[in-house]
Order: C-alpha cells, then sequence, then structure tokens
C-alpha cells in the first residue's frame, strides 16, 4: 500500500464530502476523486480504482436518503439497471486489461466530455414523464451507459441524466433515483471485478472518501431540486477544466 500523509488524508475527506454531494445532485463529482487520488501518489489505474470505494458508498447513502423520503428504488429503476450493470462488468474488465498511461489518456477524455456535458442544461420540458420502458433503445443505451461506466466512471451520473431528460422527459427526482440506484449497481460489479483481476485498491484512501462521500451523499439527496444546482454545474466546469490542466502538466 502506497503510504499517505495525514495532510493528503483530510484533503481527501473534504474532496469526498463534496463529490458526494455533487454526485447525488448533478453527477461528475468522480471528476475531482480521480485526481485528488492520483495526487495523493496513487497511480492513475489504481485511483480509477480506488474511486469505486467512495462511490459505491455516496450511492448506498444516496439510494437510503431517497428511501427516506419516501422515493424507493422500485421494479422500473431495478429493471433499467440490468443492462446498464451488464455493461459495466465488461467496462471494468477492460479497464483493468489496458496500461495506466491508457487510463490517464481515458480520464482527459472523459474530462473534456464532461465538461461539454456540464454546459448542457438538464431542465425538462412539462409535463415530466415517468421512467421509460425496457424497449430495445433503452437497454441499448443504458448498456453503453454501464459499460463507460465499468470502465471509467467519471461524468457516467451526467450521462444518466441527460439521457433520460433529453430522451424521455424523465423528472429531476426520478431521473435522479434511477441514476444513483445504476451507480450503486455498477459499483458493486466493477468493484468486484478489479478485486478478480488483481487491481490495486487502496483501502486506506478508499476508505477515507468512503465516509466522507456518504456524509455529502445524504445532504444531496435533500438538495436534489434546490436552485443551487446552477452553481455547482459552474463550479464544476471550472474544477473540470483545472484538473484536466494539472493532470496534462503532471510529468509523472
Amino acid at each position: 500500500m502506497i503510504a499517505a500523509s495525514p495532510t493528503q488524508l483530510l484533503i481527501l475527506a473534504v474532496v469526498g464530502l463534496f463529490a458526494g454531494w455533487v454526485n447525488t445532485v448533478a453527477g461528475a463529482g468522480s471528476l475531482l476523486l480521480l485526481p485528488a487520488l492520483v495526487w495523493s501518489g496513487l497511480p492513475d489505474d489504481a485511483a480509477n480504482a480506488t474511486n469505486r470505494l467512495g462511490i459505491l458508498a455516496q450511492t448506498t447513502a444516496a439510494v437510503l436518503g431517497y428511501r427516506r423520503a419516501g422515493i424507493p428504488v422500485g421494479r422500473a429503476e431495478a429493471t433499467l439497471t440490468v443492462p446498464a450493470a451488464i455493461g459495466a462488468a465488461l467496462g471494468a474488465w477492460w479497464a483493468s486489461s489496458i496500461e495506466a498511461a491508457d487510463v490517464r489518456t481515458a480520464v482527459l477524455i472523459a474530462m473534456g466530455v464532461a465538461l461539454v456535458l456540464t454546459l448542457v442544461p438538464m431542465r425538462v420540458s412539462t409535463p415530466p414523464m415517468p421512467l421509460p420502458r425496457a424497449t430495445p433503445g433503452t437497454v441499448l443505451a443504458l448498456f453503453a451507459i454501464g459499460l463507460y461506466g465499468g470502465f471509467l466512471q467519471a461524468g457516467v451520473g451526467l450521462l444518466v441524466l441527460l439521457y433520460l431528460a433529453r430522451a424521455h422527459r424523465v423528472s429531476l427526482v426520478t431521473a435522479n433515483v434511477l441514476k444513483s440506484a445504476l451507480v450503486l449497481a455498477l459499483s458493486i460489479i466493477a468493484l468486484s471485478v478489479f478485486a478478480v483481476r488483481g487491481e490495486t485498491i487502496d483501502p486506506l484512501r478508499g476508505g477515507v472518501l468512503a465516509c466522507s462521500s456518504a456524509l455529502g451523499a445524504v445532504g444531496g439527496a435533500r438538495a436534489t431540486l434546490r436552485i443551487g444546482e446552477r452553481l455547482v454545474r459552474i463550479f464544476m466546469m471550472l474544477a473540470t477544466a483545472a484538473t484536466m490542466l494539472a493532470l496534462l502538466l503532471d510529468g509523472r
């Protein structure tokens, strides 16, 4: 295990708290978690795997938070999660099969795409619609999202929200419940694949992120429909651009 200083762990905890809130409200919190893990001394591939511990904790907290608020994960959400879960298994296997340098390239590309996605308004037209049926088109789209989520995770929440809002006019609350359930399933599968494949998962850094991210997610579940989402998106644009620059300038 690569040692981490108390300062690094403290910064990871602060980043995890904010990322958990952001991931639950709008997605793309991993765009902060991944660079933070790399900054703390982990190689890119190990950071990609360790990041899933924080995502697992925060999505579990988000799902429980929605349940306490009277919006549980139902049969429709469970059904739509299945194709994404299958895609996640393939994506995680792919991520564990390539070199760390290739993972870094993928992180940079994902950040660039997510930076563009944060500019796209996620308001849905009225009246909002319920979750779509598991048609071939929906299954294929969620499989592709799961494939990406298993491979990298960063920005997958934004993809889910944008797909449901744009293609099916699903309300933000309904879409967020499915997003949380879907990402929870992706995290469990990806962690299992990484463990079987012998990928490095740092328990100390992952544990810090898990605790802080879960706390942030509890607050995010309560704040899903608040006006602050626009401010979060602006901050995420700035943070994403800054971390892209940091990775590009990092000579490691």
